[in-house]
Formats: structure tokens, C-alpha cells, sequence
């Protein structure tokens, strides 16, 4: 054999050890991703739990948050920011029936959002979907059940009033009998809601969380003044939601 024969086979022997020893590593890289990618997919398909405080007094809970989860508490969230049903009410500049006309629209994309979501996730006692529901009826109906039908009828009335000429919606709304009470529970709604909104921030961020997180506004109580003055039928106070994991089942949409 020649000198430059040997170098040859030297050299292909180098190249075939070099070969040989990339194989285990291949492997054990592919061992690796696998094991990722299961964990990735695991995470999607059950969620991570995350630490959820119900506004209006009603407790607070461990869900399972899954991608699907996060993708409607994002959505949720934006829907909340944007509108004024979940910022606190300006006596000065807001009028009450455009709050109404807000949480009107945030019912009906709720329920978007709840239609978008699978099956599967209206089964789950620990899922967003259940505490979506139980927020928009056990929450946000109440105030609207005592309140806007009275209002309503009343505003319309009072806009076709001669003596409302000249004057601005702020200045009308004032003139309704109840308007304290109203305005002080419909400050205790948005505030409910601003706080709804931190909650679903979080769980769109995937965030593990022990305790509520830190509260923007603070809630405002209702007024303690003079007792109503009736106007048309009598109203019954609004309903007491009950305790997390409670029996009651959620209510259907109707606004």
C-alpha cells in the first residue's frame, strides 16, 4: 500500500468514527425535542392552573386555563378596555343610556366568544367558560334587571319634555328620582368589571397567580339616602349571587 493509499483509508476511517459518534447524539437531540413537544402539547390540550378572583362578591377559584382559554380572556379583555361598561362613570361627560348601550354590546360578544370556544369547555366545572357566564348573569344582570328598563322608560319620556329644551343629556339624567342610587351601583358595575378585566389579563398571559392582582379603582358602596320613590311597578332588590361552585346553573342571554 502507498503513503497517499494509507492517508485515504485513515481518512475514511476518521470520517466513519465521526459518523458513528453523531449517531447517539442525533438521538438523544430527537429524545429531547420529543419530550418538548409533549410537554408544549400536554400544556395546550390541559392548561395550566391559574389563581381566578370573581368580581361582584363571588369567591374566587382555581381554573385550568387552556390555549382556547387565554385566546377568549384576551378577547374578553380587549372588549372590557375598550368600552365604557368597565370604566368608572363620569357624571360631568357620560350619559347613562350610552352605558347601558355598552353593556348591551358586551353581552352580545360574550356570547361570541362563548359560541367560538368547544364544546368541551362548557363541561368543565374549573373552566373559563362557566366563570365567563356566571360573571355576565349572576354580575352584570342584576344591576341591569333593577335598573335600565325604569330608567329607560323614564328617559324617554323626560327627552320629550318641553321642559328638557335647551338642557344637555347630563343635565336631564340628573332629574331622575332615583339618580344617586342608580349612579353609585352603576359605579360598583364598572368597577366590577375593571376588576374583571385584570383577572382575564392574566389568565391571557398564562400567569400563576396566589393572590387577586393589585385593583385599579376602588369599588364605590351604594348610597344609604332616602327610601325610592316608585316609579311604575314595584322592583324587587337585585338577586344575591350565589358562592362559587354553588348549584345554581347559570342563566341564559337575553339582552
Amino acid at each position: 500500500m502507498t503513503l497517499e493509499g494509507a492517508w485515504r483509508a485513515l481518512g475514511g476511517l476518521l470520517v466513519a468514527v465521526k459518523d458513528w459518534l453523531f449517531v447517539p447524539q442525533f438521538l438523544a437531540g430527537l429524545v429531547v425535542g420529543a419530550g418538548l413537544l409533549y410537554l408544549l402539547s400536554r400544556r395546550l390540550r390541559h392548561g395550566s392552573a391559574v389563581t381566578f378572583a370573581l368580581p361582584f362578591n363571588l369567591g374566587s377559584t382555581t381554573i385550568t386555563a387552556t390555549y382556547a382559554d387565554r385566546v377568549a380572556a384576551w378577547k374578553l379583555y380587549v372588549q372590557l378596555v375598550t368600552r365604557k361598561a368597565a370604566i368608572p362613570f363620569d357624571e360631568e361627560h357620560d350619559t347613562i343610556v350610552e352605558v347601558y348601550d355598552s353593556l348591551r354590546k358586551l353581552f352580545e360578544s360574550t356570547r361570541t366568544l362563548l359560541l367560538d370556544l368547544p364544546p368541551s369547555e362548557y363541561g368543565k366545572s374549573n373552566g373559563l367558560a362557566s366563570l365567563m357566564l356566571r360573571v355576565m348573569n349572576d354580575g352584570v344582570r342584576p344591576h341591569l334587571t333593577f335598573w335600565q328598563a325604569d330608567f329607560r322608560r323614564w328617559w324617554s319620556a323626560s327627552c320629550e319634555s318641553s321642559e328638557s329644551a335647551g338642557c344637555s343629556p347630563q343635565e336631564i339624567q340628573r332629574r331622575f328620582p332615583r339618580y344617586r342610587a342608580l349612579v353609585a351601583d352603576l359605579h360598583r358595575t364598572n368597577t366590577e368589571l375593571s376588576k374583571f378585566a385584570d383577572e382575564l389579563l392574566g389568565v391571557a398571559r398564562g400567569r400563576r397567580r396566589t393572590k387577586p392582582a393589585r385593583r385599579r379603582p376602588k369599588a364605590v358602596p351604594p348610597t344609604p339616602e332616602s327610601p325610592p320613590i316608585e316609579i311604575g311597578t314595584d322592583l324587587a332588590p337585585p338577586p344575591i349571587a350565589p358562592e362559587v361552585g354553588g348549584s345554581e346553573k347559570p342563566q341564559r342571554f337575553d339582552h
